[in-house]
């Protein structure tokens, strides 16, 4: 599935549109280690309640966390503490803490140099 607009709660209704509902059911399809990227995955853990959605976000997590893992191999620099972020957000969802992963995926978004982290992941493969 493709990370659309409408499907994953940004808004579709121009400037100052509210965004449309999350959909929890919804799979962010993660190719890139970036801040819209993470913003999906900060949306959707957010609005997932179940084990069964929180299953969805592990998943997720994990991706972003094989990008951030390449570029730590690479020896890029924030790739340590962009997995360490990842790490946190992912044990947290295992066991249902939506406010810590939130916490930890929204550090990870304001993390300075993750578009260069998502390059050298990129070109690892």
């Amino acid at each position: 599935m493709r990370s659309t607009d409408g499907v994953n709660g940004t808004s579709t209704g121009g400037a100052g549109a509210p965004p449309e509902p999350v959909n929890p059911w919804f799979v962010v399809d993660v190719e890139r280690l970036d801040r819209a990227t993470v913003a999906r995955v900060v949306r959707q853990v957010a609005a997932s309640e179940g084990l069964d959605q929180l299953a969805y976000r592990e998943t997720e997590i994990d991706a972003l966390w094989s990008l951030a893992d390449m570029a730590a191999r690479a020896g890029l620099p924030g790739a340590e503490v962009a997995l360490s972020l990842l790490w946190t957000a992912h044990d947290a969802v295992g066991v249902g803490d939506v406010d810590v992963a939130v916490e930890a995926l929204s550090k990870l978004q304001d993390l300075g140099g993750l578009e260069d982290l998502n390059d050298a992941g990129r070109a690892a493969l």
